[in-house]
């Protein structure tokens, strides 16, 4: 139950042959079994055998309606993740606020509810645990297979450390930390891959955000295993700003944009956002955060600005995500997911129930 301070979001051919299939298919969004075969080099024999235990616990669920034409046997019935039986409990703790949801096993958000928290005190997790048993029954059936814990730890005053097996003690669940950004970093990753077939993820990505905290993170595939290092702060990033900040030095980035006008705001965003790019030179760059998206109106300036800022070739790729209020929620579950894709049968295992409910001999 010890913390890590990456957070893996493709697990790639060194991993077990039923992650490997459940990966492929999550992200292709639907796969025939001689199409996973061909993406993950597994024989069609091993892809087959692996496709059956998948769908027999619960975990896929096959689309013999969508069936290419002309093809036979199994090897060219579809299959999907099976939304249905199970879901992982996402909890994120915030400055004043806890969110718990579930989601799942394609990551969509069902369900959240929020609990307001004391500035600066502890996260009880035995409340969070009730609400997410709450949660739970409103939706019978549901079987859940993980919890995920997040937060900005640092910026809240807080350490992740013994709280993930607090969790786990609490809810009897495989238990995931991560760090707010980081999770937003892997969520926009796993969301952007669904249906893409790994297309357009190789290389390094840098993920910066800006909302209530401000930081970056980088997804890096290195071709069998893409992992999101663990967020850096960009709270005290200078911007040669006038503005005095509470840490006793000007222009820091956080001081600078409570004050700013909002083109000066976008125009800070988007210069610090190149100069980080500089200093990584990433393949493709990410703005997450209502500071960056809330404005459409306002894109342009800080492309304009991040353009401006930054010395390298433009050609490197700039984009907006939006997850709107559900970032919380979102970012908590695929966290959560991170035990199921690590070892899907053996969660499953650890719930003792069947797919269709009944209890296993034995559990």
């Amino acid at each position: 139950m010890t913390r890590s301070p990456i957070i893996t979001v493709s697990r790639g051919r060194f991993s077990s042959t039923a992650t490997q299939v459940l990966e492929q298919v999550r992200a292709a969004g639907r796969a025939s079994r001689d199409e996973i075969a061909a993406a993950t080099g597994l024989s069609i024999a091993t892809v087959g055998r692996t496709a059956a235990v998948l769908v027999e616990r619960g975990l896929l669920r096959e689309r013999p309606d969508l069936a290419r034409p002309g093809a036979t046997g199994r090897p060219g019935v579809p299959v999907e993740i099976d939304p249905d039986h199970y879901v992982t409990i996402g909890v994120h703790v915030g400055r004043r606020i806890a969110t718990v949801a579930l989601g799942d096993l394609t990551g969509r958000v069902l369900t959240s509810t929020t609990v307001r928290r004391p500035l600066g005190s502890e996260p009880d997790l035995e409340q969070l645990s009730r609400e997410a048993a709450t949660l739970l029954g409103s939706h019978p059936g549901r079987v859940p297979l993980a919890a995920g814990l997040v937060a900005p730890w640092r910026e809240i005053g807080l350490l992740p450390t013994g709280r993930e097996a607090e969790l786990h003690e609490l809810t009897g669940l495989p238990v995931r930390t991560g760090d707010h950004i980081s999770a937003v970093a892997a969520a926009e990753f796993l969301h952007r891959r669904q249906g893409q077939q790994g297309r357009d993820n190789g290389g390094l990505t840098l993920y910066l955000y800006a909302r209530d905290t401000f930081g970056w993170s980088v997804a890096v595939d290195r071709g069998v295993q893409t992992d999101v290092t663990r967020a850096a702060s960009l709270t005290h990033f200078p911007t040669g700003a006038d503005v005095p900040c509470a840490c006793g030095r000007s222009g820091c980035l956080a001081a600078a944009l409570d004050v700013l006008p909002d083109v000066g705001r976008a125009r800070v965003l988007g210069a610090a956002a190149g100069s980080v790019r500089d200093m990584l030179s990433p393949d493709r760059v990410v703005l997450v955060g209502q500071a960056f998206t809330g404005d459409p109106g306002l894109l342009d300036v800080i492309v304009t600005a991040y353009e401006e800022h930054t010395g390298l070739d433009h050609r490197v790729p700039v984009s907006f995500t939006r997850f709107g209020s559900d970032i919380q929620a979102i970012s908590a579950c695929t966290v959560a997911l991170g035990p199921v894709l690590d070892d899907p049968l053996a969660c499953v295992e650890l719930t003792g129930v069947e797919a269709d409910g009944a209890c296993r001999p034995g559990a």
